[in-house]
């Protein structure tokens, strides 16, 4: 028998009789995570007092955008906000939204998903399990991304710059290679602690993929950004790293990038730059930091 979607008049999907309620998922800030059940129909999302519900963000509007539920689809629909409705950072007038989708108001970032009410008690550790890296303990690739857009919308609409620094473990195979993973893992994550413990509240910090780490910065120069990098670069040369008492040298190379207000590119982009960066920090002899 092939599965059977049947949409009811109270405000459920039933999916082969399994109850599934759509939710608004506020992912980013991180200390705002709240679940909103969505009901049929309309509510306004924004900064004034009429807003069905609040988001304390400078950037988003008094009424900012409109989420509609018709039983079966949630839509978005913009408006007319000061600093735009994005989802998957484009802009959007209006737009059906599906789990994969990321919403942004503001620097919020949200998602809708449909689930069984069951799931709701678990939802806090698959969050964590979601966003963060298992092995280092910082945020993951995708939820860095998720999280930037509204970074990158702020500096957009406040003219002001947005840096991302690309960091590379040097020699790391040859950590690897000589005293094994495990020694590698315990290595990435005391280079992904110092990493945290350096960085300011408001930065964003994630685990790229293998020994890389990305790192934006917003509200600052990029004479103090650099200023910032060089202080990263040095906490890792000079920090301890040992693996079985045998003192093992780390060192870091870094790509920064930097972009102001109406400049400022995609998330991709910005990326793509400070990797470039970062392999001329490499073939510079590794160990300093690249700008552009």
């Amino acid at each position: 028998m092939e599965d059977e979607t049947i949409i009811n008049n109270d405000n459920v999907i039933r999916f082969n009789q399994m109850v599934i309620h759509p939710y608004l998922i506020v992912l980013y800030p991180q200390s705002e995570f709240t679940q909103i059940p969505l009901e049929k129909g309309t509510i306004i999302l924004g900064r004034g007092q009429g807003a069905d519900i609040r988001f304390d963000d400078e950037l988003v509007s008094r009424r900012h955008c409109a989420l509609s539920f018709d039983g079966q689809n949630v839509t978005v629909e913009d408006l007319g906000s000061t600093n735009g409705t994005f989802v998957d950072g484009n802009f959007v007038h209006k737009q059906i939204l599906d789990s994969d989708n990321r919403l942004q108001i503001g620097k919020m970032v949200l998602k809708v998903a449909y689930k069984d009410p069951s799931e709701e008690a678990f939802s806090r550790e698959l969050y964590e399990a979601a966003t963060m890296d298992s092995l280092t303990g910082i945020l993951n690739r995708k939820a860095f991304m998720d999280r930037s857009a509204g970074e990158l919308v702020f500096a957009r609409r406040n003219n002001s710059f947005i840096h991302i620094i690309m960091i590379d473990v040097d020699d790391f195979k040859r950590v690897n290679d000589s005293w094994g993973h495990q020694c590698g893992d315990l290595i990435l994550k005391e280079v992904a602690r110092q990493l945290n413990d350096e960085k300011r509240d408001s930065d964003l910090l994630c685990r790229y993929g293998g020994e890389e780490f990305l790192l934006l910065m917003s509200g600052i120069s990029p004479e103090d950004a650099k200023k910032r990098a060089e202080k990263l670069r040095s906490t890792i040369e000079r920090h301890i790293f040992s693996w079985m008492d045998t003192i093992i040298p780390v060192t870091i190379s870094l790509g920064l990038v930097s972009q102001e207000g109406s400049n400022v590119t995609q998330i991709n982009e910005l990326i793509a730059e400070s990797d470039r960066l970062l392999y001329v920090a490499k073939n510079c002899g590794k160990n300093q930091v690249a700008t552009d």
